[in-house]
């Protein structure tokens, strides 16, 4: 996360916690990783830690030991771990650039001179190493950045006052798995879309606690990351124009000051300034309002200065109920609470042996036979046409109910995007030469995730939809590969705006996982259902959105499986199952 600029002095503990972001779950090195706490707990009453500050007369091995476990305090503060380095590099430590997340740390002690000789340098100085396993890493704003590699740091001791202390630390925090599995959680920093219509959120770690309204905010003020600056865009004020904290009263009003006057702004930007704080703060434990103040003007919503956190719900996701929807018997039917029924009109009369569907409120879509064609019509099954291609995956349509269509001319990938009589291609380079067996658009429109197929396997990726000032298309990102422990990922889909569910290998067969795209947790759905998928050779997952009950499978015999709200897995008694999605 960021935070409000505020001198080292003053303010080294609210640095800290800034910086030191993190998610609900340990690092990933091998199996499926589960969450150790309720989505809903975030450690309000975590155990608190005061370490000790240097003994007197401690040795140097002691002292990068006891630097270690000063950094591991909370309530977050680096203040105690300063005391372990020199005067001069306590002055010029900077804790707030970045976290480490590190395990099996080894202390190798006091290093030999190269030549043999003492292991001390000329100045008096020592070398003490620092061996670790690289885990993970969490930029300033609190973004997750797997590493899973060996590291080591080497720190020179000099002797302060006949004590040794460190000359030459890291920049930013060491953090070990433990303290971020038990003291980090996920949230997320919303940003908007290059048109303002949209808010994207962006995962991030922050550490818990009293200052979580403060380091939010702060990071939040920090803007977009490099890499998303072209399709994602803040009207936040830089952090130099943010107050230092963000009190929140007894009734639960975060109170956000800003030194700029907002009176200059439009009331558009005033409005998406106002949106971005009250999505990024009503994740805060007993946060119920915001209000939000630059130099003399407050912002309003509704015309009130006390912003509720349910306001702005229109810059977010749609909230209409997902649907499974499948082709069985040659039919589009629509599944509900385990019952079939045909969709009303043409398709769910006759699917003309559609082999991937996608339904939307617009229109229904489904790739005919053999994978050269696609037939679109209205929902009722009117206004018929026919897209042409070649090797066509699923089709999907995003929230504004325009039709993506992803297939592979002389083996490249091409996307396109169908509205109204007009079909357009959608620059996307960076998917040319994956295998991609399935194209999903994020229930926000902002990202798109592909699985894939290839000599190396199976994989997920993720990138972003980019937008110009009037909301066309313009172009796909490049995507980013998608970290999980799970083995053979596929049938990927969106269980939320940051979050992909998708199919995965294990012992007992074909299981539902759960990935954040940054590749920070993975879980498996078993979890959260308590029902193991029985070992039936799944092979198509439909999961709806934020914790929506829909959960049904396919497997290679072409059943239809279910699993209900707190139940059993339970196989349908349909005709065979030739395609299966989520739509509207």
């Amino acid at each position: 996360m960021s935070r409000a600029r505020v001198t080292t002095a003053r303010a080294v503990g609210v640095v800290v916690v800034a910086l030191v972001l993190s998610a609900c779950a340990g690092i990933p090195s091998s199996g499926p990783v589960t969450k150790v706490a309720a989505a809903d707990d975030l450690g309000q009453s975590a155990v608190r830690y005061t370490p000790a500050r240097p003994l007197a007369g401690a040795s140097p091995e002691q002292i990068v030991r006891g630097y270690l476990d000063a950094m591991l305090a909370f309530p977050a503060s680096s203040r105690t771990a300063a005391s372990f380095l020199t005067p001069q590099a306590a002055r010029g430590w900077k804790p707030a650039t970045q976290v480490r997340i590190y395990s099996q740390p080894e202390v190798a002690g006091v290093q030999a001179a190269p030549d043999g000789g003492s292991a001390a340098g000329s100045d008096g100085s020592v070398t003490v190493r620092l061996g670790f396993t690289d885990d993970a890493r969490l930029d300033r704003q609190g973004r997750y950045t797997g590493v899973e590699a060996p590291g080591s740091i080497t720190y020179t001791l000099e002797q302060v006052d006949g004590q040794w202390r460190i000359a030459d630390p890291q920049d930013g925090l060491l953090v070990n798995q433990k303290f971020f599995t038990d003291y980090f959680r996920s949230f997320d920093l919303y940003f908007f879309d290059r048109p303002g219509r949209r808010l994207v959120p962006d995962p991030v770690y922050l550490v818990v606690g009293d200052q979580l309204a403060t380091t939010l905010t702060a990071s939040l003020a920090g803007g977009p990351a490099a890499d998303a600056q072209t399709a994602t865009r803040t009207f936040m004020p830089a952090r130099t124009a943010l107050r230092p904290s963000v009190p929140v009263s007894s009734q639960g009003v975060a109170d956000v000051e800003f030194t700029d006057d907002f009176s200059d702004l439009s009331t558009s930007s005033q409005d998406r300034l106002s949106a971005q704080l009250v999505w990024t703060l009503r994740q805060v434990p007993g946060v119920q309002a915001v209000q939000v103040v630059g130099g003399s003007t407050a912002l309003t919503a509704g015309g009130d200065e006390v912003q509720p956190v349910q306001a702005w719900g229109g810059f977010g996701p749609s909230t209409a109920r997902d649907r499974a929807y499948a082709v069985v018997d040659d039919r589009v039917v629509e599944a509900d609470d385990g019952e079939v029924e045909p969709v009303s009109g043409a398709w769910g009369q006759d699917a003309r042996g559609a082999e991937r569907i996608a339904v939307a409120q617009s229109g229904i879509a489904g790739v005919l036979p053999g994978g050269d064609a696609v037939r679109l019509t209205s929902r009722q099954g009117k206004q018929a046409r026919t897209i042409r291609g070649d090797g066509f995956v699923g089709p999907d349509w995003d929230s504004d109910d325009l039709l993506w269509l992803v297939d592979r001319p002389s083996g490249q990938v091409r996307v396109r995007v169908a509205e109204d009589d007009d079909v357009t291609v959608v620059p996307a380079p960076g998917l040319a030469g994956l295998g991609i067996t399935d194209f999903k658009l994020s229930p926000d429109g902002a990202r798109y995730a592909v699985s894939t197929r290839g000599q190396d396997g199976r994989a997920l990726y993720v990138g972003r939809v980019v937008r110009d000032a009037t909301d066309r298309i313009a172009s796909l990102q490049d995507p980013a590969r998608v970290a999980t422990t799970a083995r053979s990922p596929r049938s990927a889909s969106w269980a939320s705006t940051t979050e992909l569910a998708f199919l995965g290998d294990s012992e007992v067969g074909a299981q539902i996982y759960q990935v954040t795209i940054d590749g920070s947790e993975t879980t498996s759905q078993v979890s959260r259902s308590g029902s193991l998928l029985p070992d039936v050779g799944a092979d198509t997952l439909a999961i709806g959105q934020d914790r929506s009950p829909l959960l049904y499978v396919t497997d290679r015999r072409r059943r239809l499986w279910f699993l209900p709200p707190g139940g059993s897995w339970r196989l349908l008694d349909t005709p065979p199952t030739t395609a299966l999605t989520i739509g509207r």
